[in-house]
């Protein structure tokens, strides 16, 4: 529901194109009025029965998502859009007495050599402090420097790390392996792991075993 609202204000700043722009955001405020029903009916007390419940919600998510993917059809280019129309938000920067690439190989220190992705409470404004710089300037840097958010770019630090360590460490169980690179339970880190490398990392690790075999 957040994400969608999130996705919702995102398309709300290419208004300029008001044609396409109403079309879309009409769309995506089906799917979260849709996402609202669904949340409503499944905290609330009802009278309707389990089976016909059960049978709504399908059809409800099922509506969405074809929603959803309609709206991904009118303009496929959608997410390089919203990207653009999140680079023009930043526009009145607040890195203006910043020395960007330092922060960046400061970034990348923190990252390789002391490996800071390991910390399972990291956060954004921890982070930030680390680089002297507010939470905000981070979030600017990243987004319009590496142009991805704070969470992505710690689920790919992590990742790239675990890659390294099932490869050098064959005996480590995967969970072992997750919770060393900072994901806090196994399903998280088999989440962001399918999400970057499109694979489970028991299979990441047997793939390239044969890789490197051949």
């Amino acid at each position: 529901m957040a994400y969608l609202l999130w996705f919702a204000r995102s398309i709300y700043r290419l208004r300029a194109e008001r044609e396409r722009f109403q079309r879309e955001l009409l769309l995506v405020g089906g799917v979260v009025l849709i996402a609202a029903l669904v949340a409503l009916g499944g905290l609330l007390p009802t009278r309707i029965h389990t089976l016909q419940f059960f049978a709504l919600y399908s059809c409800a998510i099922g509506m969405a998502l074809w929603l959803t993917q309609l709206t991904l059809g009118l303009r496929p280019a959608m997410q390089e859009d919203i990207v653009a129309a999140a680079n023009e938000a930043y526009r009145t920067s607040t890195l203006g007495n910043v020395d960007c690439a330092q922060v960046e190989a400061r970034l990348e220190q923190l990252m390789r050599e002391e490996r800071l992705y390991q910390n399972a409470e990291l956060s954004l404004p921890m982070l930030a402090q680390q680089l002297d710089l507010g939470a905000h300037q981070l979030s600017e840097l990243l987004n319009t420097h590496l142009a991805k958010g704070f969470s992505r770019y710690l689920r790919e630090q992590r990742v790239a790390a675990a890659c390294t360590m099932l490869l050098a460490e064959p005996s480590a169980s995967v969970l072992s392996v997750g919770l060393s690179v900072g994901f806090a339970s196994q399903s998280n880190f088999y989440e962001a792991f399918r999400e970057i490398q499109g694979m489970t990392p028991g299979n990441y690790r047997k793939l390239m075993r044969m890789k490197k075999q051949e």
